[in-house]
């Protein structure tokens, strides 16, 4: 089966946040499954390592644009990721930072981490609709909690929220 874009957004909705900070959720998928599903080539692409070099950018953009999504951001690093979802890539911060907006039910945002062996690629997509996807991933409750802490913890060190 190849992806298509209900069938992703589906998969999306049962995952739960995948990087440690931030909310968004992560499909995560080892590499011979992504060749599958993108209906690539094994020949061209026999590793994960030959698609990261020989792929271009937009070949790799591509894949998610033609079934609908927009391609937010592509890396190696999860670091990187967890930056650019806080807003802290290109220097000054955004705000709202994606993370936030996502939280907020204002964007649509996910990851899909494509990885084989220590190597991974992430996708960093974003799609348009009235259904909030953190409705379906994100535990308000658990949130909320968590939140309160981190206030509680503040206040104790004397520490404002930025």
């Amino acid at each position: 089966m190849a992806f298509t874009y209900n069938n992703l957004i589906e998969q999306v909705k049962q995952q739960e946040s995948g990087l440690m900070g931030i909310h968004l959720p992560m499909l995560s998928m080892h590499f011979t499954e992504f060749v599958h599903e993108t209906r690539l080539n094994d020949d061209d692409y026999p590793s994960i390592e030959l698609y990261i070099k020989k792929a271009s950018y937009q070949e790799k953009r591509e894949i998610f644009e033609a079934l609908g999504f927009n391609v937010l951001y592509m890396t190696l690093s999860a670091i990187k990721v967890i930056h650019f979802a806080e807003g802290r890539t290109y220097g000054s911060p955004t705000n709202p930072s994606i993370d936030e907006a996502f939280l907020n039910n204002k964007r649509n945002v996910f990851i899909i981490d494509v990885e084989c062996g220590t190597t991974n690629l992430y996708f960093i997509l974003e799609y348009q609709s009235d259904d909030a996807l953190a409705d379906y991933t994100v535990d308000r409750q658990k949130l909320a909690e968590k939140q309160a802490q981190q206030e509680r913890t503040r206040a104790i060190f004397g520490r404002k929220k930025n």
